[in-house]
């Protein structure tokens, strides 16, 4: 049984998880972590997701504490990222975390650590935005095409507060990597154009998420979209990735390393 616990449990993200966790059967939710001065802290997790009651009271998660748990999951703050990563490395344990709007400085922290840790990052849990990834890989050519334009447009709920989104990010930094173009983070037309990704951002209602890949050029367009009907499918992917990274040995993976398997 591996013993789960998850920081950002009353979250948006975080509550689908731990409610997630409660239907598997070799998983099992241990600890319950919300921020210093959160309103939640000492409630019963249940009672505070306004469900039934779970007999897991929720903490504030220190590093100088030993909690009861094989690998730390967290949807957070990039404030409480950091405190996860720090737990995660001090007690030497896998840590997954799918928290966005993250600092460089942040990354490189993460990045670091992971010579010492497993640890598992993406900013989109999806695995259909994952198999995305993976299709891009093999339209190398087309995308190194500078004749064709290549543009990112996301949509995302009106609370939402890091623009672009880290999924849209993720995905301008693969196609980057492939072709050595560019990120237009903000949208605006600079040429020549075939040099650069651009990003355009809407926040809006209640979206849980939606991205389309446009390329164009050579008398053609090719359009490749994800939309998440609904946050329980990156739930799944955290599952998966409890299920990958904890016998693995320190480094950096991603959910494409879950799909290479």
């Amino acid at each position: 049984m591996i013993r789960v616990g998850v920081n950002g449990c009353a979250g948006k993200m975080g509550s689908i998880i731990c409610y997630k966790i409660l239907n598997e059967s070799d998983i099992v939710l241990t600890e319950a972590f919300e921020r210093s001065g959160s309103e939640f802290i000492g409630m019963d997790l249940g009672l505070a997701l306004g469900i039934e009651e779970w007999k897991l009271n929720i903490k504030e998660l220190k590093s100088s504490e030993n909690y009861k748990m094989d690998i730390i999951i967290d949807f957070s703050s990039e404030e409480g990222f950091l405190n996860s990563l720090e737990y995660a490395f001090s007690h030497r344990i896998p840590f997954v975390a799918g928290t966005t709007g993250l600092s460089e400085n942040s990354m490189k922290k993460m990045k670091e650590y992971s010579k010492n840790i497993p640890i598992l990052y993406s900013s989109n849990m999806s695995t259909g935005i994952n198999s995305i990834l993976k299709i891009l890989e093999n339209m190398k050519d087309i995308l190194n095409d500078r004749k064709r334009d290549i543009e990112i447009i996301e949509y995302h709920h009106n609370k939402k507060k890091d623009a672009p989104s880290g999924t849209a990010l993720m995905i301008a930094e693969k196609i980057s990597a492939l072709t050595k173009r560019d990120i237009n983070k903000n949208g605006n037309i600079t040429f020549p154009r075939g040099d650069e990704i651009r990003i355009h951002s809407l926040r809006i209602g209640e979206i849980y998420g939606y991205h389309k890949i446009i390329i164009s050029g050579n008398g053609e367009t090719i359009e490749i979209s994800h939309s998440a009907l609904s946050r329980e499918t990156f739930a799944n992917g955290v599952i998966e990735s409890i299920r990958f990274l904890i016998d693995k040995k320190e480094g950096l993976y991603s959910l494409l390393d879950i799909k290479r398997r």
